[in-house]
């Protein structure tokens, strides 16, 4: 599989595991009736992870792409070049 498709497929996982832990969340503290300040880390805890994980897919695809355009840039410079 080549790594364009892998890393779609990798944010289409973490966008339905993170919708499912959001819903979660929201169904724990309507069910607790917690204190706000608990309400707080709660939401902490479940939106944190969404944006580290978005970060490392953008450095991820930002890398790829990078070393994509490297291995393109060797290729032609190691071409015979036409007399």
């Amino acid at each position: 599989m080549p790594l364009p498709a892998v890393l779609w497929l990798s944010l289409a996982l973490v966008a339905i595991s993170q919708v499912m832990i959001l819903r979660s969340t929201v169904r724990a503290m309507r069910a607790a009736e917690s204190a706000q300040a608990r309400r707080g880390i709660e939401w902490a805890y479940a939106v944190v992870p969404v944006i580290v994980l978005v970060v490392v897919l953008v450095a991820t695809w930002d890398a790829s792409q990078a070393h994509t355009i490297r291995l393109e840039l060797e290729a032609k410079a190691s071409q015979p070049s036409a007399p």
